[in-house]
């Protein structure tokens, strides 16, 4: 009888534990899918960055963008990284500008995007 409780005791643990694993997955899902999207909204922020007026013809520069969302929901820059300060500033000030939001579920994740500005 007690190996009969036991056992069935067992069973019910790995029961609730196979539900609860399957339902965190879909939230974890669900979190990636906001975080592409908002990755492609950064993307699309940046990129729309003039600078042509902070480069030279034939040049190219790279910069990573590390921005957080804040307790506001909003997306902040927190560090851009490159050798060309005023394109630097430039990307700031535009993504100051643009009001991106997330959801509540992303405050505090930190999200960073590669770019390459080229001057044909």
């Amino acid at each position: 009888m007690k190996t009969i409780k036991i056992v069935f005791f067992a069973l019910v643990c790995l029961v609730l534990t196979t539900n609860f694993a399957m339902a965190v997955e879909p939230e974890k899902q669900k979190i990636e899918k906001e975080k592409i999207q908002l990755l492609k909204k950064i993307k699309r922020s940046v990129s729309s960055t003039s600078f042509a007026d902070f480069m030279q013809e034939g040049k190219s520069e790279q910069v990573i963008v590390r921005c957080t969302v804040n307790e506001n929901n909003r997306v902040v820059v927190s560090k851009v990284i490159g050798f060309d300060d005023e394109l630097k500033k430039a990307i700031r000030k535009n993504m100051d500008d643009k009001l991106i939001k997330a959801s509540s579920d992303l405050v505090g994740q930190e999200l960073a995007l590669h770019f390459t500005f080229k001057m044909k």
